[in-house]
């Protein structure tokens, strides 16, 4: 006969309800929640269309997608990136030698696109001076950036999946700004979220792997849980995008 516990239920029935009673302590915690059916993600949808029947299908699925289709969630934080968007975009990031036109050209640059026509971006760390420049200045110069090659990419073609590529630089000299790269991962999850299909490590080496690490901290889940190292060593190949050496 099979041992019992101390429910007096053999422990292999315990043992295989273990993932029914962890399902139901998480859930009623908060900390679980089973993937939304197609007719809550229809509804969700819905809503979100009918709220926003001028901003992109897209648009729409990504922010229901990023708030696992809760129309509550997914309508407020669409209806503040909306408001975001109205008051941010029309300032211009500045002419030549100014914060926001640093930015683009040193820290956040739009370096091409990948194979399914993504653009693809690179966060160049090791080659920025934050303290030189307001934080709020530099971030407007990095959502222009993004603007413009979202934009590029719906150029070429309009039927892409609106996703991009992001390639942090961790090469021997970077020093990132941890509170510029909060900033930076923030804008991202509240504006842009579903739009980050993979962040790259580059070079794809153990020490930048190791910088990696501690410097994933700091991003949001949006970004971190898609980081790999990128698979190529040299930065003359294409498909790294024209990347500038590594130093160190």
């Amino acid at each position: 006969t099979s041992a019992s516990g101390p429910t007096g239920i053999p422990i292999p029935a315990l043992t295989a309800a273990l993932p029914c009673l962890c399902r139901v302590v998480l859930s009623d915690m908060g900390l679980f929640s089973s993937a939304p059916d197609e007719e809550q993600q229809k509804a969700c949808l819905a809503a979100l269309a009918a709220a926003f029947p001028d901003v992109s299908e897209r648009t729409r699925k990504q922010y229901a997608a990023s708030h696992k289709f809760k129309p509550d969630k997914a309508s407020k934080a669409l209806g503040e990136s909306e408001k975001w968007r109205a008051e941010t975009l029309p300032r211009a990031p500045g002419p030549d030698g100014s914060d926001g036109a640093a930015a683009a050209s040193l820290l956040f640059t739009h370096r091409g696109f990948d194979h399914h026509g993504r653009p693809v971006f690179l966060y160049y760390g090791s080659s920025f001076a934050p303290k030189k420049w307001d934080a709020d200045a530099v971030m407007l110069g990095v959502v222009h950036t993004l603007e413009a090659g979202f934009a590029a990419a719906d150029a070429k073609d309009a039927s892409n999946d609106g996703c991009c590529v992001i390639i942090f630089l961790m090469d021997g000299g970077t020093k990132l700004d941890m509170g510029l790269a909060k900033q930076f991962s923030r804008l991202v999850g509240a504006h842009y979220p579903g739009r980050a299909y993979k962040a790259l490590i580059y070079p794809g080496t153990p020490l930048a792997t190791r910088l990696w690490a501690v410097a994933r901290l700091f991003f949001s889940s949006e970004i971190g849980e898609k980081a790999t190292p990128c698979p190529c060593p040299c930065p003359t190949t294409s498909c790294v995008w024209r990347l500038p050496p590594p130093r160190g």
